[in-house]
C-alpha cells in the first residue's frame, strides 16, 4: 500500500461510481500530468479504522503480483482514512456490455479466460473460486481480463473450512458439487477443477450470440460445457490448457492474432505469405473487432520494421478510408484505433519507423487535434530536421509542410516573420477589359474613337537591388502600390504625337485625315479625334523658340558674299526685283505676262 496523500494526488477520482461489485463500488479516475489518461478506482469500506480486511488484502496483493495479458492490470492503491483504494487500467464490467459484444470478442473472450486460469493453475499454482461475469472486465480495447480475486487462494489453502468462510460471497450457480457437499470433498491435485466448473457455466450464459449466429463449432462448445465441464465428477473436467485448443477458438482472426503475438518466431517465407492474406481477412472482419483486437499488433515494432507488411499491409491500415482511398477504417474508426497507437510510436527514435510514419502523415494528419500536433507532434518533426540522414530531413519537411495549413506558419517555423512578398496581380478592373471599354463608350461622345495601347511590362528600376532595408521597413500604404509610375499630365496634341513613333516629341502636328475606329482588345489611354480642317495653313510647321540657348558654334559659320553681275541690265523692261531680295529674276516671261503675280509669297 502506498501513502495516501502521495498516491491519491496523482489523479482526480469522480466521486459517482459506475459499477457495484461485492463489497467494491468502482470509479473512474483521471491521472494528472500524464495527458489525462483515463485509469479505474476499486474503493471499499474498512471494517475498522486502519485494517485491511483479508479480502481486500488478497484482491490488492494478487494484482500486483500476478502479471499476464489477460489478468487485470494493477497501477497502483493506498488507504485513505476509513476507505481503501485500487488503481487499476480503465475497464468496464462484462455484466454490463455483454449485450453489446459481436461473437468474435465473445471467442476471443472466451479465449482470453482460459488464458489467465491456465496461467493462475499451471504458474501459480492458484484457484480464483469466484469465476462469473463480475470478475470478468473489457478494456477499452474489447479484451477480456480476469479480476476480483478477493476470494482466491493457493492449491494447499483449499480446505472444507476456508470453502465454507467464502461459501457466502461466491456466485451460486458457479459452485461445484464438490463444493456444496453433494460429493466427495476433492483436494490435490484437482483443486483447479471448480473453476473449470465456473467456467462451464460462464459459457452457457455468453455463448447463445454465437450458436444463434452460426458460428462454427460454437454449440459443440456449449455442450461440451454441460456435459463435460460441469461434470459432478471432478476428474473428468478438461483442463484449461485442452479447453484452449477446441476447434470453436480455429477461428481466421484468432490465428492471425496468435501468429501476431508469434511473429518473432516466425520465418521470412511464412511473414511474406502472412501478410499478403491478411489484408482480406481484415477487410471481412468488423471494424471495431479489427480495431480494439489487432490495432496495436498490427502496429508493432516487428509489423512496421517488416517489408511485406510494408507492401501489402500498411498501405490498407495507416491510410483511412474516403472516397478516393482504400483503407480498413473510416475516420471516426481511424481516431478511435489507430492514431492513439500511432502517437505512441512517433517518438521512438528508429529512422525506419519515423520514415514509414512520415510517408503516410499527409492522410492522417488532418484527423489529429491541433493541441496534440503542436504539443507533441512538432517536437518530434523539428527534432527530425536536425538529423544527419538526408532523408529523414527530407521527409520530415515535407511533413512540416503538412502542419502549416492547421498550425500556421508561425507556429511550425517560430521567430519573426516578415511581409517580403507583395501582390502583383492586376487590379480587378484591368482583368475585365469588357466592362472598362463599355464604361468608355458611355462616357465617350459618338465622335469620339478609343485608340488601345498595350502597356509593356514594367521592369525593376536601376538601383533596385538596393532595396532590401527599404523592404523591411516598408509600410501598409507600400501594398497598394500603382501598377507602373505615374503618367505626366500632357495635352491632347502631345498624347496623339507620342503614340506616333515617327513624330519628334518636340513638334505637335494636327493631323488632317480622319482616324478609323478600330477594335479593341484590352483597356487604354482614350483620346479624342481631331476635327477635319479646310485650310492648308493648319499643316504650318511651328518651331519652338531656341533663343534662350547658347549657340557654341557660332563663329564657324562661313561668311558667303554674293558676286557681282556679269551682265549688263536688258533695255527692255525685265520684270522688278523684289525689294530686299539679292537673287536674280532668271523667269523668261514678259513683264505684262507677271502683272499679275500668283504664287507663294516668300517674303512671309
Amino acid at each position: 500500500m502506498g501513502n495516501d496523500s502521495s498516491v491519491l494526488s496523482e489523479y482526480q477520482v469522480d466521486d459517482a461510481h459506475y459499477a457495484q461489485l461485492g463489497p467494491w463500488t468502482l470509479h473512474s479516475a483521471t491521472k494528472k500530468n500524464s495527458d489525462s489518461e483515463k485509469v479505474s478506482v476499486f474503493t471499499g469500506k474498512l471494517k475498522s479504522y486502519g485494517q485491511l480486511s483479508k479480502e481486500f488484502q488478497r484482491a490488492v496483493e494478487r494484482l500486483k503480483t500476478l502479471r499476464h495479458p489477460s489478468i487485470l492490470k494493477y497501477l497502483n492503491s493506498c488507504i485513505a482514512g476509513e476507505t481503501v483504494h485500487l488503481f487499476v487500467e480503465y475497464v468496464t464490467p462484462l455484466s454490463q456490455i455483454l449485450q453489446q459484444q459481436t461473437e468474435l470478442e465473445i471467442c476471443c473472450g472466451l479465449q482470453n479466460i482460459l488464458s489467465a486460469l491456465d496461467f493462475i493453475h499451471s504458474k501459480a499454482n492458484i484457484v480464483h473460486n469466484n469465476l462469473c461475469k463480475d470478475a470478468i472486465f473489457v478494456t477499452t480495447r474489447g479484451d477480456w481480463k480476469l479480476g476480483y480475486f478477493d476470494l482466491s487462494c493457493s492449491f494447499a489453502e483449499v480446505t472444507e473450512g476456508f470453502l465454507d468462510q467464502i461459501r457466502s460471497f461466491r456466485y451460486e450457480k458457479a459452485i461445484a458439487p464438490e463444493d456444496e457437499k453433494k460429493t466427495k470433498f476433492v483436494g490435490g491435485g484437482n483443486v483447479s477443477s471448480r473453476d473449470i466448473f465456473a467456467f462451464g457455466q460462464l459459457v452457457k450464459e455468453t455463448i447463445s450470440k454465437c450458436v444463434e449466429s452460426g458460428v462454427t463449432d460454437a454449440d459443440i462448445f456449449r455442450d461440451l460445457a454441460n456435459k463435460q465441464m460441469q461434470s459432478v465428477t471432478p476428474q473428468s473436467r478438461p483442463t484449461a490448457t485442452v479447453l484452449s485448443r477446441h476447434k470453436f477458438f480455429d477461428q481466421p482472426l484468432l490465428h492471425a492474432q496468435e501468429f501476431l503475438a508469434q511473429i518473432s518466431i516466425k520465418s521470412q517465407k511464412e511473414k511474406e505469405e502472412f501478410f499478403r492474406d491478411l489484408p482480406t481477412l481484415l477487410y471481412s472482419t468488423s471494424e471495431s473487432v479489427v480495431g480494439s483486437k489487432l490495432a496495436s499488433s498490427l502496429l508493432s515494432r516487428l509489423v512496421v520494421l517488416n517489408v511485406a507488411a510494408q507492401q501489402h499491409l500498411l498501405p490498407h491500415l495507416l491510410m483511412p478510408r474516403t472516397d478516393s482511398t482504400q483503407g480498413l477504417f473510416d475516420a471516426s474508426n481511424y481516431r478511435l484505433f489507430v492514431l492513439p497507437v500511432v502517437s505512441r510510436i512517433f517518438p521512438v527514435r528508429d529512422a525506419q519507423i519515423r520514415l514509414v510514419l512520415l510517408h503516410y502523415f499527409p492522410h492522417f494528419v488532418g484527423l489529429m487535434e491541433p493541441d496534440h500536433l503542436a504539443h507533441n507532434i512538432l517536437p518530434e518533426l523539428l527534432l527530425g530536421i536536425k538529423d544527419t540522414d538526408d532523408t529523414v530531413v527530407a521527409a520530415t519537411l515535407k511533413a512540416l509542410a503538412c502542419l502549416v495549413p492547421i498550425l500556421g506558419g508561425s507556429t511550425v517555423i517560430g521567430g519573426t516573420r516578415l511581409k517580403l512578398f507583395t501582390n502583383g496581380m492586376p487590379k480587378e478592373s484591368e482583368m475585365r477589359p469588357a466592362k472598362v471599354l463599355e464604361m468608355v463608350r458611355k462616357k465617350s461622345s459618338p465622335n469620339a474613337v478609343v485608340h488601345v495601347r498595350t502597356l509593356p511590362e514594367r521592369h525593376e528600376p536601376d538601383g533596385g537591388e538596393d532595396g532590401v532595408h527599404s523592404l523591411l521597413e516598408k509600410t501598409d500604404a507600400d501594398e497598394h502600390w500603382s501598377d507602373w509610375e505615374a503618367e505626366e499630365e500632357v495635352s491632347e496634341d502631345d498624347k496623339e504625337l507620342r503614340s506616333n513613333p515617327l513624330v519628334p516629341s518636340d513638334l505637335t502636328l494636327a493631323s488632317p485625315f480622319p482616324v478609323k475606329k478600330q477594335e479593341l482588345q484590352s483597356p487604354a489611354r482614350v483620346t479624342t479625334k481631331k476635327p477635319l480642317v479646310s485650310d492648308l495653313s493648319a499643316l504650318e510647321i511651328q518651331i519652338k523658340s531656341r533663343e534662350d540657348e547658347i549657340d557654341y558654334f557660332a563663329d564657324m559659320e562661313p561668311t558667303i558674299t554674293s558676286t557681282p553681275a556679269i551682265f549688263a541690265p536688258v533695255a527692255e523692261p525685265m520684270a522688278a526685283v523684289s525689294a530686299g531680295s539679292n537673287g536674280l529674276d532668271f523667269n523668261v516671261q514678259s513683264q505684262e505676262e507677271k502683272d499679275d503675280v500668283d504664287g507663294w509669297n516668300w517674303d512671309d
